[in-house]
This record gives structure tokens, sequence and C-alpha cells, in this order.
């Protein structure tokens, strides 16, 4: 395994900590994989996407982004956040990320950044 893989792997263990987190994935219906042992690596092998506060990412696929995300769904809350995506390579992409969290859908936050289609991630902490 070459040095960026491996950085990739360690960048999603750490994005899936033991500790009372709140994690979000893009498929609401592998939360349950969360709950075995090196899950949340076969979900990112598979190219599942995991969000926390600071970034999201998958087994070779990494952004991050400034300042940290508040969780809260009280009413329609939008936010933009400043990063960048690594890609093995290592390739770098500067990105705006622009979040939207809405009452009507509590634990689900859509990610804007300039794809075609915004991205959606579900609570797996609730």
């Amino acid at each position: 395994m070459n040095f960026p893989s491996l950085l990739a792997l360690a960048t999603v263990c750490l994005a899936v900590p033991a500790s009372a987190e709140r994690i979000f994935l893009n498929d609401p219906s592998s939360c349950d994989l969360l709950e075995q042992e090196y899950g949340d690596l076969d979900f990112a092998g598979s190219g599942g996407l995991i969000l926390n506060e600071s970034g999201f990412s998958s087994l070779e696929y990494f952004c991050e982004f400034q300042p940290d995300l508040q969780f809260h769904w009280d009413g329609w809350q939008t936010s933009t956040h400043m990063g960048h995506c690594q890609e093995p390579g290592p390739f770098y992409t500067p990105t705006l990320f622009t979040f939207v969290m809405t009452e009507e859908e509590p634990g689900v936050i859509i990610m804007y950044d300039g794809s075609e289609e915004p991205t959606r991630f579900y609570s797996c902490t609730d």
C-alpha cells in the first residue's frame, strides 16, 4: 500500500471515531454498516461518503472545510464553508461548500459544491 492510500485509509478511520460524534452517510440504508467492525471502511471502499463536522471522505477521496459545520435543524439553516478536496496523486481542488438543514428534514444535510446535483447526507446517530 502506498503512502497516499495509507493516508486515505487513516482519514476514513478518523472520520468515524468510536465516540458519540455525529456521523452522516450519503446512503441512509447503510447506517447499519457502522455497527459492524470495519463497516465504515466497507462503506467507504464501495464509494460511500462519510460526513462529520469538518469534512467528508471516501476511501481515496477526502474533503475538508472551515469553519466546522454546526448541526441544527431549527428553521432553515444555510452556511457556506471554504475548503478543498484531495484525491490520490495527490491532487487538490479548492472548493466552496454550502450546506442546508431544515426543520422539515431533521437529520438530513444537503450539500451544494458546484456539482450538477446536491449531495444529501443522512444522520446515522439519531
